[in-house]
């Protein structure tokens, strides 16, 4: 059958087209493994060059969750929406919350050794943190704009906190800081 051994031409040009794909952007096992048997090649030609594409280091998928998971920590997401979203790419939930761990002890190491470790550094990467610069950005851009915070204002913020994977008990302590923090300021405080 496919899947005793390709034939080295065929497991050299799976392998060629995998390096090709991967030249644009790191990709996971799965990734590759499935836009190989998309292009016709055999099961055994598209293990085989996964398997050296993971020996040569060009694919992965520890390195990929970390890297994706910076990225998706940018952009504001939550930790369950990023391991919903390396699942989609073939990646098992374990081996992405071990990276996930991984990424975020490393981040906490690199800050330290630059010597910014204040107590907001170190917890800037936790999810509740993350929800509150995100709210609390989006109610400045709001005064700056001279618009109202009113409910409308309150609604879109929870909307984008839970687009961005946020769960509702973050959400909801997102919103209470920012409706005191408008009373405050109507106050005067």
């Amino acid at each position: 059958g496919s899947a005793d051994a390709a034939t080295p031409g065929d497991a050299q040009k799976a392998f060629d087209a995998g390096c090709r794909r991967l030249s644009a952007r790191m990709r996971t096992e799965k990734e590759i493994h499935d836009f190989l048997k998309q292009r016709n090649f055999t099961e055994a030609a598209a293990a085989e060059a996964v398997a050296l594409l993971k020996e040569y280091r060009y694919l992965d998928d520890e390195r990929y969750c970390k890297e994706y998971f910076r990225y998706a920590k940018a952009k504001g997401r939550a930790d369950g929406r990023i391991v919903k979203e390396l699942a989609a790419k073939g990646v098992s939930p374990e081996l992405a919350r071990n990276a996930i761990e991984d990424a975020r002890s490393e981040a906490d190491a690199e800050r330290s050794a630059a010597g910014t470790s204040d107590f907001f550094e170190q917890t800037e990467t936790d999810d509740r943190v993350l929800a509150m610069e995100i709210g609390e950005k989006m109610a400045r851009q709001q005064r700056e704009n001279g618009k109202d915070r009113d409910e409308k204002f309150f609604a879109r913020v929870g909307r984008r906190l839970a687009g961005l994977g946020h769960d509702s008990g973050t959400i909801y302590s997102v919103l209470g800081k920012l409706r005191q923090d408008e009373r405050n300021r109507q106050r005067g405080y």
